[in-house]
């Protein structure tokens, strides 16, 4: 049977946690669980937000290009080299 092997910085974190009173403990892991949580939330909005947004520059620039192409069309129509250089 293999031992299992101590890694210092976790047995360095458990002593933290263990030297607490258990129900100080408690709270503060509330506290760090509530706070973390939060932190991803707020990035999971921000990150699906910037996609929103980045779908909407995507389609906006489409439409701009469309229209761009559209009045080179229009312009071009009537000279001989057909609006192309």
């Amino acid at each position: 049977m293999a031992e299992k092997q101590v890694n210092p910085i976790n047995l360095l974190i458990d002593t933290f946690w263990a030297v607490l009173p258990e129900k100080t403990a408690n709270e503060l892991a509330n506290v760090k669980k509530f706070a973390l949580l939060t932190v991803r939330d707020t990035v999971s909005w921000v990150v699906s937000k910037e996609v929103e947004w980045t779908d909407r520059h995507l389609e906006n620039a489409r439409k701009m290009r469309e229209r761009y192409q559209q009045g080179e069309k229009s312009a071009g129509s009537g000279a001989e080299t057909g609006g192309q250089q």
